[in-house]
């Protein structure tokens, strides 16, 4: 059995990749817990009969993109639209793994961060253990083919 076979049966793990969820900067909750501040308040204000002179009104969180500035809400999350997973490798990640990577079922889009992170979307009706299995399956055995070639 050539070292190649082995390495395909995963026995020697020369390559590898390491997987870890994906976490939106944006996504936090510090409007809601605002907004339960202020009505805390409003209610404390109630209580002893006196009503808030103003109303305060929530800072709305925005963000800028291209298209201008635009308020971010839970619809406006990539996060809540698609299933990031970020891919961290101990090779460095070369031109030809966008192809390599959206040629995987369940790839939705594809980010290479740095040389050596990486972040894909998994579809909705896809497992993503299963398609983060075979990316990386993708990924190491191009990367001992190509050792093996020089």
């Amino acid at each position: 059995m050539t070292d190649n076979e082995e390495y395909q049966r995963g026995e020697d793990p020369i390559y590898d990749i390491h997987w870890e969820a994906w976490v939106d900067a944006y996504d936090n909750d510090t409007i809601e817990s605002l907004q339960q501040i202020i009505s805390e308040e409003d209610e404390q204000l109630a209580e002893f009969g006196i009503e808030p002179e103003q109303k305060y009104s929530p800072p709305i969180k925005t963000i800028m993109t291209p298209f201008g500035i635009l308020p971010l809400t839970e619809d406006s999350l990539a996060s809540k639209s698609f299933k990031f997973w970020v891919g961290h490798s101990n090779f460095k990640l070369v031109e030809d793994f966008y192809d390599l990577i959206e040629s995987c079922d369940g790839v939705e889009s594809v980010d290479i961060m740095t040389p050596y992170r990486f972040r894909i979307a998994v579809g909705k009706m896809f497992q993503d253990r299963d398609v983060m299995y075979n990316v990386k399956l993708k990924l190491t055995s191009w990367m001992v083919e190509n050792e093996w070639t020089k």
